[in-house]
């Protein structure tokens, strides 16, 4: 039996090399973004908080991920049927020249998120916490669009 032998692979020998061209890859194309766009400008820049919208009888209710923020840090707002989740996430580093990185995943930056809500909700009576790097944010619905027992009389 003979053995057909293939060409070599431009990643170079065994695993590590293939992962190795990958990371370049990757810094390349990060390099090429911050190029093109200015820091936070693309969803895939990292600043974006991920958050989960969903529907209780309270109301709506949204929650943000926004680990290490401090409350002076964030914004809030509502405006008709739309939410705004604004701030700035900022990352303290060590000065040094010893210091290097070997990932950095979690971005510093400002960012904004304006999120439409599928229902009116009443604005003066929205309320928010903040606890263990979570917000939370109650939206209550408006007065129009609470559902109410209607009483059914005869004839």
């Amino acid at each position: 039996m003979a053995w057909l032998e293939l060409p070599s692979s431009p990643f170079g020998r065994g695993a590590q090399g293939s992962w190795d061209a990958f990371e370049r890859l990757r810094r390349e194309v990060d390099d090429l973004f911050s190029r093109v766009a200015p820091r936070g400008a693309w969803s895939g820049s990292g600043v974006h908080p991920p958050v989960n919208l969903y529907d209780t009888a309270e109301g709506l209710v949204l929650t943000a991920e926004l680990p290490g923020m401090k409350l002076e840090d964030l914004e809030l707002s509502v405006e008709g049927q739309r939410l705004t989740l604004g701030g700035e996430r900022r990352i303290e580093y060590p000065e040094s020249e010893r210091t290097s990185f070997h990932r950095r995943e979690r971005r510093p930056g400002r960012f904004r998120r304006t999120i439409d809500l599928p229902k009116e909700v009443d604005a003066e009576k929205v309320r928010a916490g903040y606890r263990d790097g979570v917000l939370r944010v109650l939206l209550p619905r408006a007065a129009s669009q609470a559902s109410r027992r209607i009483e059914v009389s005869a004839g």
